[in-house]
């Protein structure tokens, strides 16, 4: 027959069906942990209420206090002294039935008025995860999903969180810093300096996440400076480093303020986003210009042969090493112009993107006016990847957003801290 036993530290449930089991034993077995839920909330409710009556009175007259070493004197101002108002509920993971919501009484105290909550320790106990219980699970979720991230460690409840728990940590907050390592972090937010140093370009995508409310989406919105690496890659090929610089989500808007505070100085965008005005020298994607002039011929009826025609035209006078930026607008705005009648649109488009494609043109030899690179190549991959990460097809708040995505750019690129929180894990 169906049973359920729970052991906890203030009572033990144990329920057992003895009649006949329904066809369905699935529903009943739903209904008996619904059941045992309700009987656990209802449970603590009746102890932490006989508790109050006894340590404060049945009535909380004045006068009456609670006990000596009890816990409920006033977090304000240490008095035993308080009435009863009423109850507050709280919502606990408990082992074996998830979350229970549980009713606990509410006082105010008679010395200096505070309102609080007391026996935190008579309710059920929050389901908690040390360092070393999160540490597959989070990686794998940063990897893979929420649900592979739960069946990473699965010896047993108290090493396995679930998809819903491994959720709720990451969407509440990441996890604190070591001492040790508290003192050298950064923000993901990086200063004025290393931005503008030479040979640096800063370089931002963003990418659509759905957003809790109905039918809304967040825009999530990273940026990386990229340099070039010194020690190369693999075979002596040319390499980049590549470092955080801000992230945000909920609307581009918040990241072009937060790059205005690090004085960017040459800036790559996919030509979608609106943050131009942050830097001393924004130029377009030289890839996505002429992808997005494609879907935009397509729009002005312009299909088959002659699409591949004007894009391969676009994409010719975007990758052409011009000597000066009004060549460059002289160019690609009588393109346009000669293009405008049959595909306005794309023409439209085009024009538009002229003076920031002008950018990467010979006539300003100086450092601190060159581009590291000429595309958005360098968080293309990041993008994807933080796609994968919101895959669960769950609904966002904003903050929960950001901390899933600090907790991705961490991971990715500071092993540093990283290995602060998880001294057994090396970051692949």
């Amino acid at each position: 027959m169906p049973q359920i036993t729970l052991h906890h530290d203030c009572f033990d449930v144990r329920m057992q069906i003895s009649s006949e089991a329904p066809a369905n034993v699935y529903d009943l077995a739903d209904q008996l942990v619904e059941l045992a839920r309700m009987l656990v909330g209802k449970v603590a409710k009746a102890k932490l209420t006989d508790r109050l009556r006894r340590e404060l009175g049945p009535r909380g007259a004045a006068g009456n206090r609670f006990g000596e070493g009890c816990e409920a004197e006033c977090p304000r101002c240490g008095s035993g002294a308080a009435y009863r108002k009423g109850t507050r509920p709280r919502t606990v993971e408990v082992p074996r039935l998830g979350a229970v919501k549980v009713e606990r009484p509410y006082l105010e105290c008679r010395q200096c008025g505070r309102s609080y909550v007391p026996y935190s320790a008579g309710a059920p106990k929050r389901g908690r995860y040390g360092q070393e219980a999160l540490r597959r699970p989070i990686e794998a979720t940063l990897e893979t999903s929420y649900r592979r991230g739960a069946e990473a460690s699965s010896d047993s409840f108290m090493e396995s969180p679930s998809e819903r728990t491994l959720w709720r940590i990451v969407n509440e907050g990441p996890l604190e810093a070591t001492e040790e390592d508290s003192e050298e972090q950064v923000p993901l937010d990086a200063d004025a300096e290393a931005v503008r140093a030479p040979e640096k370009t800063c370089v931002a995508d963003a990418t659509r996440i759905p957003a809790r409310e109905e039918d809304a989406q967040h825009s999530l919105s990273i940026a990386h400076v990229v340099e070039p690496d010194k020690a190369g890659g693999p075979g002596g090929r040319p390499a980049l480093k590549r470092q955080p610089v801000a992230g945000r989500a909920g609307s581009e808007t918040r990241l072009r303020e937060a790059l205005s505070k690090v004085s960017v100085s040459t800036l790559v965008t996919d030509g979608q986003m609106d943050v131009s005005d942050v830097a001393d020298r924004c130029g377009r994607c030289r890839w996505h210009l002429p992808r997005s002039v494609r879907y935009l011929l397509y729009n002005d009826d312009v299909s088959g042969d002659r699409n591949q025609q004007l894009t391969g035209e676009v994409r010719e006078l975007v990758y052409t090493d011009y000597a000066n930026p009004v060549a460059a607008r002289t160019v690609l705005t009588r393109w346009a112009a000669v293009r405008r009648q049959e595909a306005p649109q794309a023409a439209g488009h085009v024009e538009r993107a002229a003076p920031q494609v002008g950018v990467y043109s010979r006539s300003d030899p100086s450092p601190s006016a060159s581009f590291t690179v000429e595309t958005t190549a360098p968080v293309e991959r990041e993008i994807r990847e933080l796609n994968r990460r919101f895959e669960n097809g769950g609904q966002w708040t904003r903050s929960g957003a950001e901390n899933l995505l600090q907790w991705h750019q961490i991971y990715r690129h500071d092993s540093k801290r990283w290995a602060g929180w998880f001294p057994d894990s090396v970051p692949i």
